[in-house]
């Protein structure tokens, strides 16, 4: 990189203070400060009421699609007279276990669970076919759906659970069931969710310290990022009321919220100081980062909203994220024009009280050419063509793994190995394989036919053994207490995120189903369906064919708001393609990343060569919705300095170089708050926060820092006219 010349200083000097709107939004709140701020307070304070409420959310069966819904909606209206169960597994490092050692064990095992709370009765103990390990079954009292009853049995059970560990150290024993599970994994998933709140709020702290110099204004952004997902929450809980929303809603609601309030808060407060080191009088700072900072917001928002509402294409569990997400940008949106301004004029130049020693004294000057990014832009402006080619060739070869990309619904083989319950249930599912993965054929008919519909599945089970998937010696079935429902459970040697299961799935589809209904076909009203497994690779195959129509969608739209906003097509062009190679290129390492064992040791996971099904959709939204954060910015200070006069070259490098510092902060607290969730146990909250801190690196520098500019100077006079046709929203 090349140093500035005498010449190129003076040619790139800051320009004089802008223009001070004379009315403007920001400039009333400013004004009205303590109206805007009440009015903010009774907002937050009635979305916190409604908060107390609750949010009303989706069961699993709500999510299912196609065949397997029909499937769900059977079985959960029928009462088969099972009960809950937890297992307990015992086997033999080396050699077999005999059958005095199975005896002997099976009382043992039967003494010290009788009388446990919520046990009703322990099971004789069955042995896997090698002979090296024993199934004992322990029937519990509580109801099937009672899953706090289920959980609490199971809790008390581990204590003697340990103690016949402890009694047997020449012996692998282990406890599984749905109560142990949920159990353990729920333990370890608060423990992780509590080391992301730990350090993830003292991590945004120190990096807008760092980017602002003082304690103050550090704060700001934080506060009103946590009042806009407090909002937003409150008004998600009352649309819950009549509109059921996805579980994980909230979760999203606090990601998005969190990271787009930080970053709106931060790029006007930023303008706003730099306007202040100019010599502007504190309202009149805060008029023109409302005019020039705040108005790049609202562009932003619009887009990031446009980017959410993607999910709302999708339909099905999107459709409440795409809620919730939308509803927490315009309230980020909202607070960043309206209370942010009130704020400013309140704390005046107290913003910048308790500064950091060094650091404080040289924060909220105007950046200058000479710095690093300034002299980054200059090269790349030199030389636009060469920097365009050799960044979009970067990008595209991040990219080519997402090629084959694989997605899938994560089954146990997802969550932590190294948990005793997880241990239990792969060993138990290895030992005794029609415990593990199961395909259900559901069979409604009228009661009165159950006696045809039971020979008409033990007639099938030759043909579902005969397509070489199904493991078993005899058809397992079941029917619910008033005949109406009968289940033949075909299990199979795969996990549920194993290609396998869906070739699995499609076999029986195309071979057993039809047996049945041909030997139902006599009985009115009888309809065949798939479960079990069915319902992962039915679902995991809608969300991928929802993911092409959600880009198209956003792409167009995209494009569109870029072309109102600024005025030109080829600008709005560059925005969708640049967008797309940074996306393309998270998703390209987190596919090599996580269908691959080479980071296994580093990130500390176990691969099952796929991606989580719901990822690449959500992470196209929302990574689609940040780096229009960073893009509209860095493009709000090019489109500027042009206006000023300077050349479309100069124009970039002095945009580049004043935009820098703020998006490479906002950049910054990002990368640091997803790499947190990228320490977390569970493979899926893994593979979200690579995917997003990658991603969000990528497009901070390669994308914005060089791409970008050099795509602009290539542009020229282009990225900034307008065909007198097209009409300017943002000019």
């Amino acid at each position: 990189m090349t140093t500035t010349t005498d010449s190129e200083r003076q040619r790139l000097a800051p320009p004089p203070p802008p223009a001070v709107p004379q009315r403007s939004l920001a400039g009333w709140c400013a004004r009205h400060r303590w109206t805007t701020l009440l009015a903010a307070l009774i907002v937050v304070a009635a979305a916190v009421v409604l908060l107390g409420g609750g949010l009303r959310t989706t069961t699993g069966a709500d999510q299912l699609v196609g065949d397997s819904k029909e499937a769900s909606k059977l079985l959960e209206g029928a009462d088969f007279g099972d009960r809950p169960a937890e297992h307990l597994l015992v086997s033999v490092r080396r050699g077999t276990l005999t059958g005095e050692q199975v005896a002997t064990l099976g009382t043992q095992i039967r003494d010290a669970y009788t009388g446990v709370e919520g046990v009703g009765s322990v099971g004789e103990p069955i042995l896997s076919a090698d002979g090296r390990t024993m199934l004992v079954s322990m029937e519990l009292t509580a109801a099937k759906d009672d899953d706090t009853a289920i959980e609490d049995t199971a809790r008390r059970m581990m204590p003697v659970t340990d103690g016949l560990v402890a009694a047997h150290p020449d012996l692998e024993v282990g406890q599984t069931g749905e109560g142990s599970l949920n159990a353990g994994v729920g333990e370890q998933i608060e423990s992780d969710l509590r080391k992301a709140e730990i350090f993830s709020l003292p991590v945004t702290l120190v990096i807008l310290l760092l980017a602002f110099g003082s304690v103050v204004a550090a704060f700001v952004p934080v506060l009103l990022g946590i009042a806009a997902v407090g909002t937003a929450l409150g008004v998600t809980a009352l649309i819950s009321q009549h509109y059921a929303v996805d579980q994980n809603t909230q979760s999203l609601v606090l990601l998005i919220g969190l990271a787009v309030g930080v970053d709106y808060a931060l790029f006007v407060i930023r303008r706003a100081r730099q306007e202040r080191a100019h010599g502007l009088a504190v309202r009149d700072t805060i008029r023109v980062a409302g005019a020039t900072a705040g108005r790049a917001v609202i562009i932003s928002g619009i887009t990031v909203v446009v980017s959410m509402t993607g999910m709302l294409i999708a339909g099905g569990l999107y459709t409440s994220l795409a809620i919730g997400a939308v509803i927490v940008v315009a309230v980020a949106v909202a607070a960043s024009a309206t209370v942010l301004p009130a704020v400013q004029s309140l704390l005046g130049d107290g913003i910048d009280r308790l500064r950091l020693p060094f650091i404080g004294r040289r924060v909220g000057r105007e950046a200058s050419v000479d710095g690093p990014w300034g002299r980054l832009a200059g090269a790349v402006v030199r030389r636009p063509l060469i920097w365009t080619l050799a960044a979009t060739a970067l990008l595209v070869a991040l990219a080519v793994p997402a090629a084959g990309m694989r997605t899938a619904l994560f089954g146990v083989e997802s969550l932590p190995q190294d948990l005793p319950q997880v241990k239990a249930t792969m060993a138990m599912t290895g030992a005794f394989p029609q415990e593990g993965s199961n395909i259900e054929l559901v069979v409604g008919a009228p009661a009165g036919s159950a006696a045809q519909v039971r020979t008409a599945l033990e007639q099938a089970w030759p043909v579902a053994r005969g397509t070489g998937v199904v493991v078993g010696d005899e058809a397992s079935i079941r029917v619910s207490k008033d005949g109406a429902v009968n289940v033949m459970s075909l299990a199979i040697p795969y996990e549920s995120s194993d290609g396998r299961a869906g070739d699995a799935v499609e076999k029986v589809r195309d071979q057993v189903v039809p047996a049945v209904r041909g030997s139902l076909d006599g009985v009115p009203g009888a309809a065949v369906h798939l479960g079990g497994v069915a319902e992962g690779t039915e679902l995991s195959s809608w969300m991928d064919g929802r993911l092409l129509p959600v880009v198209a969608f956003v792409l167009v739209l995209t494009f569109v708001v870029m072309a109102l906003s600024f005025g030109s097509l080829w600008l709005a062009l560059a925005t969708v393609l640049l967008n797309l190679l940074s996306v393309g290129a998270g998703y390209g390492v987190m596919t090599s990343i996580f269908q691959n064992t080479w980071a296994e040791g580093l990130l500390d996971f176990t691969s099952v060569g796929a991606i989580a099904s719901w990822l690449p959709l959500l992470m196209f939204v929302i990574l689609f919705g940040l780096s229009m954060d960073y893009h509209v910015f860095v493009v709000s200070r090019v489109r500027e300095a042009w206006r000023d006069g300077h050349s479309p070259k100069d124009a970039v490098r002095l945009g580049v170089a004043r935009s820098a510092g703020t998006v490479t902060s906002a950049a910054a607290v990002m990368v640091a708050v997803f790499a947190i969730f990228a320490t977390m146990s569970v493979l899926e909250m893994k593979q979200l926060g690579v995917g997003l801190a990658t991603a969000v690196f990528i497009d901070a520098t390669v994308v914005r820092g060089v791409l970008l500019p050099a795509v602009l100077a290539v542009l020229g006079e282009k990225a900034h006219r307008r065909p007198r046709w097209l009409p300017a929203l943002h000019d």
